[in-house]
């Protein structure tokens, strides 16, 4: 833009100053009609055409000075527009804030403290002090409940609610390992202690139905024997 505006500036003062010069040149004014009595001298003769020269000139001056106004204003149409005023990007929405916090993570516990507890439950356990005992093996299933001992530590938990005539909590827990850990070799034990439950509750119904489902599922372990000689007791 500031070139532009120095270019008409310029044309404006050799326009003008061409204008003046023009003043004193007969052919920009209207000729007044000479004297009858007087002959028109040499030079008033050339005037008209020195100022029609002069005119082309100047027209021809006003050509090119459009020309450029025209090649600066297409030169100021390709240049980036200043930073300041240039469309700033939106800025990225803020993340809408969660209805509930996420919880803080708990401290990490090693798996030998985790151990600990096992290794006091399954004393207990040898010891028949079963509420005791079923306590310790909470804390260690709470701690470490995928750890290596998980399966056993399931077992005996179950069995301690067994082994006090607590029979429906001992269902649930055997329940429980099976379904946590079906790859364990407690697994089948665990469906055994489970319908014995059942029994023990008069459930003939869900007795029979989990003897079934340990041969199916495990029909060639120990206590698949175990389940088809108690299906076949219970069929005579």
């Amino acid at each position: 833009m500031r070139q532009a505006g120095v270019v008409r500036f310029l044309a404006v003062v050799i326009i003008s100053g061409m204008t003046a010069a023009c003043g004193t040149f007969p052919g920009f004014r209207t000729p007044m009609p000479p004297v009858p009595s007087e002959q028109p001298s040499a030079a008033a003769a050339q005037a008209p055409a020195s100022g029609a020269s002069l005119v082309q000139q100047v027209q021809a001056l006003q050509i090119r000075v459009q020309r450029l106004e025209d090649e600066v204003a297409a030169l100021e149409k390709q240049r980036p527009a200043p930073a300041h005023i240039r469309p700033q990007a939106a800025p990225a929405p803020a993340p809408a804030p969660t209805m509930y916090p996420k919880p803080a993570p708990k401290p990490a516990v090693s798996r030998a403290e985790a151990e600990k507890h096992f290794t006091a439950g399954m004393r207990l356990y040898r010891d028949k002090k079963y509420a005791e005992a079923r306590s310790q093996l909470y804390d260690y299933l709470k701690l470490d409940h995928r750890g290596p001992k998980a399966p056993e530590a399931r077992y005996y938990l179950a069995d301690t609610f067994y082994q006090q005539a607590k029979y429906r909590q001992a269902a649930v827990e055997f329940n429980k390992l099976r379904l946590q850990f079906p790859r364990s070799i407690l697994a089948p034990a665990g469906l055994l202690r489970q319908a014995l439950c059942y029994k023990n509750l008069k459930r003939q119904s869900a007795y029979h139905d989990t003897l079934t489902k340990l041969v199916r599922a495990y029909p060639h372990s120990p206590e698949a024997t175990e389940a088809r000689k108690l299906l076949r007791e219970g069929a005579r």
